[in-house]
């Protein structure tokens, strides 16, 4: 059960770490340096024969310890798992959830895959959700990448929810404020988590607004580049209200070849989403995972 007992964030990776996260599978931690900031990482193996491998990108706010639902399907499936806190997020280093440009995130992925290459066999599939969407595409859209069999974008960041409106207010507060205050807005139907993000040690309750304004600056680049055409998974929650969803559909569509799954009661934290939510969005994975030759092997989160 997550949330037991207590976690003291200044302990790191330790057992109560594992306890309180409900993520004690038997992980192995290392930390890779990126841009002078180290990155936890935290790499899983499956208890039956391994079939392939699985990085998940987490999105905005989130770490791993939060992501236990979707390490455990991808180990379901055969996969080893590798997964890591973006800088500035839980037990990675950096100022707290800012950066000066999205492509310190994007770095920061390309420093892990490389580190940790030998972690990751073939075939090798990616599953991203929200900004952890915006980093992962951004980062395949690099010349000379590593590419992947599948690739899993569940509600991707390109435009948060009224962009316009939100991109007015950060051009008026730049000059006075350099964060803003953040509630707990309703990102799952699932309420035991909800009132568990709140109890979260990890979670920082600010926005800062040079964040605001790297986002804007990679939206704008993003938005103007040309056709890719790689094949892309996308799953997309019909109550979504953090990010502009129709929008962004749009917009990957016309840079990639879309296969959507519409979730139409799902809010937009779908990795902690209710279990009929993440039942639906695992099967339409299998789907696609089956190609690559992985099965389910026992349940999964």
């Amino acid at each position: 059960m997550r949330g037991d007992g207590a976690y003291d964030p200044g302990s790191g990776f330790s057992p109560d770490y594992r306890r309180f996260y409900d993520l004690d599978l038997g992980q192995r931690f290392l930390e890779v340096d990126a841009g002078g900031e180290r990155l936890a990482v935290q790499c899983f193996e499956p208890e039956s024969r391994m079939r392939g491998s699985a990085v998940v990108v987490h999105g905005y706010y989130d770490h791993v310890g939060l992501y236990g639902h979707p390490i455990r399907y991808l180990l379901s499936r055969g996969l080893a798992v590798l997964a890591y806190d973006h800088r500035g997020h839980g037990l990675s280093t950096g100022a707290r959830v800012t950066v000066d440009s999205f492509d310190r995130y994007v770095d920061g992925l390309e420093a892990v895959l490389d580190a940790a290459s030998g972690e990751l066999p073939e075939p090798r599939f990616a599953v991203a959700q929200s900004m952890g969407g915006a980093v992962l595409m951004e980062y395949l859209l690099r010349p000379g990448r590593t590419t992947f069999e599948q690739v899993a974008l569940l509600a991707p960041l390109v435009r948060p929810m009224s962009w316009r409106l939100a991109r007015l207010a950060y051009l008026a507060a730049r000059p006075f404020v350099s964060r803003i205050a953040r509630g707990a807005p309703r990102s799952t139907e699932d309420l035991d988590f909800m009132a568990f993000l709140k109890r979260d040690p990890l979670q920082t309750w600010v926005l800062p607004v040079q964040w605001v304004g790297a986002l804007a600056a990679w939206i704008r680049r993003f938005e103007r580049y040309p056709r890719d055409g790689r094949r892309v998974l996308v799953v997309q929650g019909g109550r979504d209200g953090t990010v502009d969803g129709p929008h962004n559909v749009d917009v990957l569509r016309r840079l990639f070849e879309v296969e959507l799954l519409e979730v139409p009661e799902a809010r937009h934290h779908l990795v902690n989403e209710t279990a009929a939510v993440r039942e639906r969005m695992w099967r339409f994975l299998d789907l696609h995972l089956a190609a690559a030759g992985t099965t389910p092997t026992n349940s999964a989160g």
